[in-house]
């Protein structure tokens, strides 16, 4: 082969991937009807005087939960169908529609929450949701100590926590794919995303996809307060899938991967873990709850990090098994690719022993 014809070659490769791009960008694609609905709420919702936005987001996401149960079919159906694979055994058809029909609620009050957030002044941001326990992020201050936040796919969303705390004066920077655009998302999604990506107005962003390692010991050697999700459960085709610092986690009876990165750094540091969890009451009150996070081990090896991602993955179960419908990856398509069966027998080591769960 000849350079003339490898410039074809070449040509010809980057006209098919141009082209796969355009079948990929599409103008509808499932899960738009969620889209489309907030957007449009989030127009109406940002007409009304301020003061009565976030009450007015909480009685629209309500009402919004019966409407995308009803209408929006492929959600429903696959958070039923996840629900079912993963905690349906014990549970009666109408507790399971209950649930959805409250998941959808939520997903709704967090995608307009997000939206409402960089028109909100700072005053309102802090007081959108009530924190229990929140002297224990004042003794972190005040010690100088830095501190890795875990928050998870679960009750009100991480990055509403995150600008909550950031407006009660918290120096607090976010793990987040925020600014990630996929080729594939369609016109309603794209312009979700455009409203999404203003969230970074309210507190710094670190972008995963960008090399973060150093950005987060930067967080952490100032003695500031550094936002992950360690519940990301990696899909067996991600990059990160073969990293070395991957682990394996028992989560649900299954198997789920998670990486040990942000809390590597943390350990080393010397950082205070905290969990800040959701709770709702059955008249939809919506609460958050600082809590210290123990690490059961003190080392830095992969089977000690496994061990506290492990302890970490034993609290949100807990809290899933408890209200399932707090927790929104139920609505993922690929929730059991990213959660793998596993034999009934388990290995010796970590999965031997998992106390607390």
């Amino acid at each position: 082969m000849d350079k003339k014809d490898s410039v074809i070659l070449t040509e010809r490769d980057q006209s098919a991937q141009l082209q796969d791009q355009v079948q990929r960008l599409r103008w509808v694609s499932p899960g738009d009807v969620t889209y489309l609905f907030a957007w449009l709420l989030l127009s109406g919702v940002q007409e009304l005087p301020l003061l009565r936005r976030v009450g007015m987001i909480d009685k629209v996401s309500t009402f919004l939960g019966g409407v995308l149960y009803a209408f929006d079919v492929h959600s429903t159906r696959t958070a039923r169908e996840n629900l079912h694979a993963l905690l349906g055994a014990d549970r009666s058809s109408g507790e399971v529609e209950a649930d959805l029909r409250r998941l959808l609620s939520l997903i709704a009050w967090n995608a307009l929450m997000i939206n409402c957030l960089p028109a909100f002044p700072r005053e309102q941001i802090a007081s959108l949701v009530p924190i229990d326990g929140i002297s224990y992020l004042d003794n972190c201050l005040q010690n100088g100590r830095p501190t890795l936040i875990w928050g998870h796919h679960y009750g009100v969303h991480p990055l509403v926590v995150a600008a909550i705390l950031r407006a009660r004066g918290y120096p607090i920077h976010v793990v987040t794919h925020v600014g990630h655009m996929s080729a594939a998302a369609s016109v309603f999604r794209r312009r979700y995303l455009q409203r999404l990506g203003r969230i970074g107005s309210l507190f710094p962003v670190i972008n995963p996809r960008e090399g973060v390692q150093r950005h987060m010991l930067d967080v952490l050697r100032n003695k500031e307060f550094l936002y992950v999700t360690p519940d990301y459960m990696l899909r067996p085709d991600e990059p990160q899938f073969q990293s070395p610092f991957t682990v394996p986690i028992d989560f649900l009876g299954r198997r789920v991967f998670l990486q040990t990165g942000g809390l590597r750094l943390a350990k080393r540091l010397g950082a205070q873990v905290v969990t800040v969890p959701s709770t709702q009451g059955e008249g939809g009150q919506r609460r958050l709850t600082v809590e210290p996070f123990e690490l059961p081990t003190s080392g830095l090896t992969p089977v000690e990090l496994q061990c506290d991602l492990q302890m970490c993955m034993c609290r949100l179960e807990a809290h899933v098994l408890a209200r399932p419908h707090l927790w929104w990856d139920l609505k993922r398509d690929d929730l059991l690719e990213r959660l793998t069966e596993v034999a009934q027998e388990k290995p010796d080591g970590i999965f031997a022993d998992r106390e607390g769960c």
